[in-house]
Formats: C-alpha cells, sequence, structure tokens
C-alpha cells in the first residue's frame, strides 16, 4: 500500500476549510434565529414563541420553509401560500451573519481559536443591533445586555483556555475605556446641542459590549475603533446631507458605524496604533 505524505501545512489548510464550512452553516442558522429576533425584541415579544408564521396569512412555517438561504431562493422571497413577499431581511441578516462568522474565523484559527465562540456571540449581536437601529434607530437593551452576559464569560474562559489570564481585565478595562469615551461624548453633545443629537443612548449602553472585545485584544485598540465608527457614521451622513435628507441634526442610526468600526478595530486596530506610534 502506497503512503501518502502529508505536509504540515496541509494539515492547517485542512482544518482552516472545516473550520470555515462549520462557521457558514452555524452563521447561516444563527442568522435565522436572528430574523425572529430583529422582529420581535423590538414589538418586546418572545423569541421563543409562537413559532414562525406567514405575517400576512398567518400560515405556520415549517421545517422547509426555513432553510436559511434556500428556502428564500426557493420560494422567490415569498410565503408559499398567499405569495405574500417576505422582503430580503431574511437572507440578508443569514449572509451578514455566516460572513462575520468566517472572518473572525480568519482572525481567530491560529493559538486564539478558543476566543472564536465568544467573537460569534459578538458577530450575532452586532447583525440584530445593526439591523434594528437601521430599521427603527434604536438600540434594544434587552439584546445589548444578553450579549454582554454571554459573551463576558466566553472571552474569560477562552483567556484562561489559552494561559492567558491577563486578557480578562484587559477586556474589562477595554469596556470601561469606551464607555467613558461614548458617554463623556454624549453628555457632552447633550449640553451643547440638546438631548440625544449626536446619538442616542442605546449607543452608550451598546460600547461596553465594544469595549469588552476589542480590550480583550488590546486596550489600545478601543479608541482607534470608535475613532473608526465616528469617521464612518461622517462618512455615511454626507449622502444624506448632499441629498438634503438630513441636516445637522436629523437623526440617523449610529449604531451600525459603531459596531463596523470595532470589527475594523480588531482586524487593523493594532496596525494602526503602531502606524500613529511609528512602531
Amino acid at each position: 500500500m502506497e503512503l501518502v505524505r502529508v505536509e504540515p501545512g496541509d494539515w492547517v489548510k485542512m482544518d482552516l476549510s472545516l473550520l470555515l464550512a462549520l462557521m457558514i452553516v452555524l452563521g447561516l442558522l444563527i442568522g435565522s434565529f436572528l430574523t425572529v429576533v430583529v422582529d420581535r425584541v423590538p414589538r418586546g415579544g418572545s423569541v421563543m414563541a409562537p413559532p414562525s408564521a406567514c405575517g400576512n396569512c398567518d400560515l405556520r412555517l415549517g421545517p422547509l420553509d426555513l432553510v436559511p438561504v434556500f428556502s428564500w431562493l426557493v420560494l422567490r422571497g415569498k410565503c408559499r401560500r398567499c405569495k405574500n413577499p417576505i422582503g430580503i431581511e431574511p437572507i440578508v441578516i443569514e449572509l451578514a451573519t455566516a460572513a462575520l462568522f468566517v472572518v473572525f474565523a480568519l482572525k481567530f484559527n491560529d493559538d486564539l481559536v478558543a476566543a472564536l465562540p465568544a467573537y460569534c456571540i459578538f458577530a450575532a449581536a452586532l447583525v440584530a443591533l445593526s439591523w434594528i437601529d437601521i430599521r427603527e434607530q434604536r438600540l434594544p437593551r434587552e439584546i445589548t445586555f444578553t450579549a454582554l452576559l454571554l459573551g463576558a464569560p466566553a472571552l474569560a474562559i477562552a483567556a484562561i483556555v489559552i494561559d492567558e489570564p491577563e486578557r480578562i481585565w484587559m477586556s474589562a478595562l477595554g469596556a470601561a475605556i469606551a464607555l467613558a469615551l461614548i458617554a463623556g461624548i454624549y453628555y457632552a453633545a447633550n449640553w451643547r446641542y440638546g438631548k440625544d443629537v449626536a446619538f442616542g443612548f442605546g449607543d452608550v449602553i451598546l460600547s461596553p459590549l465594544l469595549g469588552l472585545f476589542m480590550g480583550w485584544l488590546n486596550p489600545g485598540i478601543v479608541a482607534p475603533g470608535l475613532f473608526f465608527g465616528f469617521i464612518l457614521g461622517t462618512l455615511g451622513a454626507i449622502p444624506a446631507m448632499v441629498a438634503r435628507k438630513a441636516t445637522g441634526k436629523t437623526a440617523l442610526p449610529f449604531g451600525p458605524f459603531l459596531a463596523a468600526g470595532a470589527v475594523i478595530a480588531v482586524f487593523v486596530g493594532q496596525h494602526f496604533v503602531d502606524l500613529v506610534l511609528a512602531r
């Protein structure tokens, strides 16, 4: 029998391929659950009951109606019975969740792989909060607090698994830095311009969650991550202002920009700090 030699690098590639495939499947499944979350949580409903149903004809959705992406494509984005449009929300949320799971897997596929479950929690929370903020301009505290309650222990466990317990206080420090910065800006803007002109209090509550996950990597990237969010928010507001659809006092959803800035910081925050400090 001929033996096939496998180089060490081939094992890494195989493991990464399996990890990415797992992240895609989990991302799509959790993304499917998030479609229920973003629909019911803002209305104060339960995410567990009643079972999912068509909002137009009340058709209870079966397993074949709930297969992520595939069901939406087969049904062409319409209810199986009444043909009422479902909208793009399910497929966008499912794909966005899977995409974030994959990029975090690419980030944490080496010595820090123990942190991947925690960052998947982070990704799911960011997708749900961003979608709700875009649609309704609010960030439900229930989602933020749930992500904190699940994410903080997951990060602590990851720090212990990789034998770097100092990351526990690093993440706590990151949360404190983010809260201090965003709360300071919020109250200063309220004092100067009036209540909730710059952004809402939901963004203040969101900040510790962002700082927690940035701080676990390095508390020094928290401020740059928030800075990225403000830059993205400014760039996002310019088109609306140019089109005369917004003014300097028009409320725009700021949560998605803060979330995007935090994700960017997870990947390039340390490089940005090194560049600024000329290291």
